[in-house]
């Protein structure tokens, strides 16, 4: 019996050491999520003090203070007396306001109040930006929520609406598919198994179970041997068109259109924005935030490698492509700083390693890189 344990603990003992010392770039960065012992993905919010109702959440509550907290950054945020999050700086002389509307990258998860980039971009212009940004929503919600506003805010006459790259399209199908009597194929709206996550169309049931199970177990998790293995599990299930991965590889693929019914339902949602823009008589721009893997080359090089998607597969530029022709053919004017952001020194340093959201250089060089043209299409 000890012969036959110890011929097969040897084996993975010895693999464990190789792909500790040897492994390939995806498993090391694959180890480092792991180490930062979190499961984030957009969920820092739970607990807020925000106010909601039938439209989803709106705005947080007036004068409230609260702690943002991961094993990735810690920060107080600071709430106004009209409920949206703070800049930090005294502006006393301005022309205009002009509220962002936004998910978490606006709000600025991960940063203190005067780091976000719309607190920077403030302290370079004439006029008063407001960050009315919520987690977790996007052009479907923000619509709504300017409608419900817009007379607290003062009636502004322009307003920035800020695109995510990385889930928004994802985002605003999700929407669309969640909306009551929008639903198809017979789903069953009481039915908690239902997965509304539309790219997957195969059911791996007893796959997840195991997934979950080595995820919750602190042990296996931490063996380079087992996430080598899951590695390896991934690559074939993703063979058989599940494609389970980060959302920004989906709408990144050439050799499948993902893209198509998330652009109608953008549209859709461009064309409401427009009616109600007429309504209040107000303008309005778009801000588009990158995903990191849009501007870290290597980072894409090594995702690639870890869900076994070949580099022709892929164009990084697809989902601004497909948004600036949307919104070129709807004449709305927008900035796009996803090239300058490539472009700058240490790209790696600009986004959180699990979180995802932009640091507090990730904000400085967001705002570095649309600063002059969102101060002259803003004037």
């Amino acid at each position: 019996m000890l012969l036959i344990v110890l011929g097969f603990t040897l084996p993975l003992f010895v693999f464990e050491i190789a792909f500790r010392m040897f492994g390939p770039d995806w498993l090391d960065l694959r180890m480092r999520e792991i180490s930062l012992n979190e499961n984030v993905f957009f969920d820092t919010d739970y607990g807020w003090p925000i106010e909601c109702n039938e439209i989803g959440c709106y705005k947080f509550v007036p004068n409230s203070e609260f702690l943002v907290s991961t094993n990735e950054y810690s920060h107080s945020v600071h709430i106004g007396s009209d409920g949206y999050r703070l800049n930090g700086n005294r502006i006393s002389d301005f022309r205009k306001t002009i509220p962002f509307v936004g998910d978490s990258f606006t709000f600025g998860v991960g940063v203190e109040d005067h780091q976000t980039f719309v607190s920077i971009l403030e302290r370079d212009s004439n006029n008063r930006y407001l960050n009315i940004g919520i987690p977790g929503n996007s052009i479907v919600q923000q619509i709504d929520i300017v409608k419900k506003r817009h007379d607290d805010l003062g009636r502004p006459n322009e307003y920035v609406f800020v695109f995510f790259l990385g889930n928004d399209f994802q985002n605003i199908l999700e929407s669309r598919l969640l909306a009551p009597g929008t639903y198809s194929n017979n789903i069953d709206l009481e039915d908690e198994e239902v997965d509304y996550y539309p790219t997957v169309s195969n059911n791996f049931s007893i796959l997840a179970t195991i997934n979950q199970f080595v995820i919750d177990n602190r042990f296996l998790r931490e063996l380079y041997t087992v996430q080598w293995l899951r590695h390896k599990v991934l690559i074939l299930v993703n063979q058989s068109n599940a494609d389970l991965m980060d959302p920004i590889f989906l709408m990144m693929r050439k050799d499948k259109e993902y893209l198509s019914e998330s652009k109608s339902i953008f549209v859709d949602e461009l064309r409401r924005l427009d009616d109600l823009a007429d309504a209040l008589d107000f303008q309005y721009a778009f801000l588009i935030v990158p995903d990191r893997h849009q501007i870290d080359s290597d980072l894409l090089k090594i995702r690639m490698d870890y869900y076994g998607i070949d580099s022709e597969d892929i164009d990084y530029m697809l989902p601004n492509n497909v948004l600036s022709i949307l919104l070129d053919e709807h004449q709305i004017t927008y900035i796009d700083p996803t090239e300058c952001m490539k472009t700058q020194d240490n790209v790696n340093e600009l986004f959180y390693i699990l979180d995802n959201h932009l640091t507090v250089k990730g904000h400085a060089t967001m705002a570095k890189c649309v600063g002059n043209s969102i101060n002259d299409k803003l004037e």
